[in-house]
């Protein structure tokens, strides 16, 4: 499985999931089910993410607290949470599709997403979770720059402090590392 980690194989691994999660789209969009077939979009796309994060999880090194534990404990929770959403959309349990909309807002809440993932490498997970979590709220419609300002520290601070100095998970820190 290791070879679906990066390279090649990850490519054919991401081909796969989008091919399968399509035909699961495609199933919901011509049955009997259409009316939640919008619905079925983002856990499907949450579910293929994660499990193509949790591939490059693999290449991570293996300890009993390593770098390895807090993406796949995230990436377990996406996975769980989309799948009760998947399922309330195959058993009707949720409100049907709303009209149309702002459909290019689910495609923008994806690109952060993915830009999430490259920046932490780059500007490392304090820095990008802090710019996440500010661009994602605004997003959503919060406007109230004080509460997004706390919202976001207290992240960053309670991420520092539990993962990074009491569980000694040793997070990405991009370009701050050298002044560290």
């Amino acid at each position: 499985m290791e070879y679906f980690s990066e390279g090649r194989g990850l490519f054919i691994w991401a081909i796969a999931l989008i091919l399968i999660s399509s035909g699961i789209y495609t199933g919901f969009r011509y049955s009997k089910m259409k009316d939640y077939s919008g619905q079925t979009l983002t856990p499907l796309i949450m579910i293929v993410l994660s499990l193509v994060l949790w591939v490059v999880t693999l290449g991570f090194p293996t300890e009993d607290a390593g770098p390895a534990i807090l993406p796949r404990l995230w990436i377990f929770w996406l996975i769980l949470l989309s799948t009760v959403l998947l399922f309330s959309c195959v058993t009707g349990t949720i409100d049907k599709d709303p009209k149309r909309g702002r459909i290019g807002f689910l495609g923008i809440g994806v690109g952060l997403v993915v830009a999430y993932y490259f920046a932490i490498q780059h500007l490392g997970y304090f820095i990008s979770s802090f710019l996440f979590l500010a661009i994602a709220m605004y997003m959503l419609s919060y406007r109230k720059p004080i509460t997004i300002l706390l919202v976001g520290t207290g992240w960053v601070l309670f991420s520092y402090l539990v993962f990074y100095k009491m569980l000694y998970i040793q997070l990405p820190l991009g370009f701050i590392e050298d002044f560290i």
